[in-house]
């Protein structure tokens, strides 16, 4: 109870702050910004909207995160709660209410004040059940409202039906009311900021605007000149003029844009990518740095089977723990790793990343490789003899089948789900392969629901409380399985994410969240790959970045992109 008073008053403290513009701080107070220049990113999907209350996918989340305001965030150097739009708050009734103090001063891109109007507004549309926000869960407790209410126009007051444990990180895209509030009363919402929009329609808060989408080629985004951050010299930010992402075919054509000098960073997916990283190096054809196995990813990479399939035989099939208890026992991880990541990566086992140490354990089930064991679950399930194609088959002579995707472009997660089919094989399992395009698979997952099994990824974070969109019963991505039939162990999973929210006491919620991928690790609603190690690599001539001793996978290669340069 101490500490729990001790962090209220801590966070309390952060009322007398008024710093205003929002400064962001540079990793190197050595290093000569320069204004204006080109940063060349990449991504192996373009985007599908630019609205943030549709958007489920990360092609149009990394966009969208450029050009809108949130509240607060993460600091990147401390992983501390970090005031973005909101310049200060104050915590109230125990730390049921927090009051933020917004940026008087700060505009949109077309030149109107963001104001309460904008948090309020915004935050009512994300949490419309009949919106589909994917951030919904960001506005409910325990199945309570928070409310969120305008005090001035610079002041807006979040009350918590219940203690909230990462209350401080509003992290929730904000709008324009003046540009959305039309089409929400409609009932049009939804409809707005679609890929074909015009530029000059979509109204920035953030560093960056639309300057031109070109489909299958390119994303460029252009300094916002209202954007209210600066250096902690005062100088106006974004450093740069333009942020262009380019729409590779894979992950190897983003290796050789980046081997061309093309691209300003890239992470080496295996050992084989970093070899021709460091022979360019040596050769001096190319003028970059790279760290090889500098950290463990953040995020995971797993394949779930859809719970809610239309063939009732495999919809029956996929539900039985025995079956998903097999196929993870089909899982080569040293395997996947050898070849998939070039011997840099470690099995992951359950839904937290690796990185985050204060909720992350490696006391879980582990269904190590071992195909006799699968077959014996398969037998137990009366798939004990194969049919004149060598594919297992019941004892009325269904055979074991079912169709496997992944997103096309990712070679890591292409190579795995190969080694995982072939490994299937083997033993009777007939696992249809196919990469399909990335926003065809979101489409299949959240949409048509058409699909036998899937292979992707979640990006993850350090806090575990804001993937209750996955694990809550009701949660935008619970993606297995989007019931009315629930399992006892989801029941329980739901119950452990909202005993997690709403515990203070940080050695409560470790235990809290152990549990919870204990039973996730147990009964396999999503059964997990391999984490691949984190090799960042950059070209010389972009400044702003971490140094090798400052980067994480958490973070990344950078603090703030507000604050990344290109030398001349």
């Amino acid at each position: 109870m101490k500490r729990l008073i001790w962090i209220l008053a801590v966070l309390a403290l952060g009322a007398i702050s008024m710093a205003q513009p929002k400064v962001f701080k540079a990793p190197n107070p050595n290093e000569t910004p320069v204004i204006g220049g080109d940063f060349r990113d990449w991504s192996t999907a373009g985007p599908k909207t630019f609205n943030p209350f549709v958007a489920k996918e990360t092609s149009s989340t990394d966009i969208i995160d450029r050009m809108l305001p949130v509240l607060t965030g993460y600091n990147p150097y401390t992983l501390e709660p970090e005031g973005m739009l909101a310049k200060s708050w104050e915590v109230k009734n125990h730390g049921l209410t927090i009051i933020f103090h917004l940026r008087e001063g700060a505009k949109w891109s077309d030149g109107q004040p963001i104001t309460a109007d904008d948090v309020v507004f915004s935050a009512k549309v994300h949490a419309d059940k009949k919106v589909g926000s994917n951030s919904i869960k960001s506005f409910e407790v325990d199945g309570k409202p928070i409310v969120w209410t305008k005090i001035d126009d610079y002041t807006v007051q979040a009350d918590f039906p219940k203690p909230f444990a990462p209350a401080l990180i509003q992290g929730w895209y904000i709008v324009p009311k003046h540009v959305f509030e039309k089409a929400y009363k409609e009932g049009k919402v939804t409809e707005m900021w679609g890929v074909g929009t015009d530029p000059a329609k979509l109204v920035s808060g953030g560093p960056f605007m639309l300057d031109k989408y070109i489909q299958g080629e390119r994303v460029i985004l252009k300094r916002n000149p209202n954007f209210w951050g600066v250096d902690e010299k005062g100088n106006k930010l974004p450093y740069l003029d333009r942020y262009i992402y380019t729409i590779v075919k894979d992950r190897n054509a983003a290796l050789a844009k980046f081997l061309a000098g093309e691209l300003d960073l890239y992470a080496a997916s295996d050992a084989d990518q970093i070899a021709q990283i460091l022979d360019r190096i040596k050769s001096k054809k190319l003028d970059a740095t790279i760290f090889p196995n500098a950290d463990v990813t953040t995020g995971t990479n797993f394949i779930f089977f859809n719970w809610n399939n239309k063939d009732q035989w495999k919809a029956k099939l996929f539900r039985n723990k025995k079956f998903r208890q097999a196929m993870a026992y089909l899982m080569d991880k040293d395997s996947m790793i050898e070849l998939a990541l070039g011997g840099l990566g470690q099995p992951q086992w359950s839904p937290i990343s690796i990185p985050v140490k204060q909720f992350f354990t490696d006391d879980v089930a582990k269904y190590e490789y071992n195909p006799k064991k699968a077959a014996a679950l398969l037998a137990d399930l009366g798939f004990r003899k194969k049919n004149a194609d060598g594919v297992l088959v019941d004892a009325s002579g269904h055979p074991l089948s079912f169709s496997l995707a992944t997103n096309q472009g990712n070679n890591v997660r292409e190579k795995i789900a190969e080694i995982f089919a072939e490994d299937a094989k083997a033993i009777g399992v007939d696992v249809k392969y196919a990469p399909i395009n990335f926003n065809e698979l979101v489409r299949q997952i959240l949409n048509t629901r058409d699909f036998d099994a899937i292979l992707i990824g979640l990006t993850g974070g350090i806090e575990p409380a804001f993937s209750r969109n996955v694990w809550e019963l009701d949660g935008p991505l619970h993606m297995w399985n989007y019931g009315p039939d629930f399992q006892s162990f989801e029941i329980l999973i739901d119950k452990l994410m909202r005993e997690g929210a709403t515990t203070l006491e940080q050695s409560k919620r470790r235990d809290i969240y152990v549990r919870f991928q204990q039973v996730v690790a147990e009964n396999l609603p999503l059964t997990y790959t391999v984490a691949p190690a984190y090799n960042p690599a950059r070209l010389n001539k972009v400044g702003g970045l971490f140094s090798k001793d400052q980067i994480t996978s958490i973070v990344g290669q950078y603090p703030y992109i507000e604050t990344v340069f290109i030398k001349k």
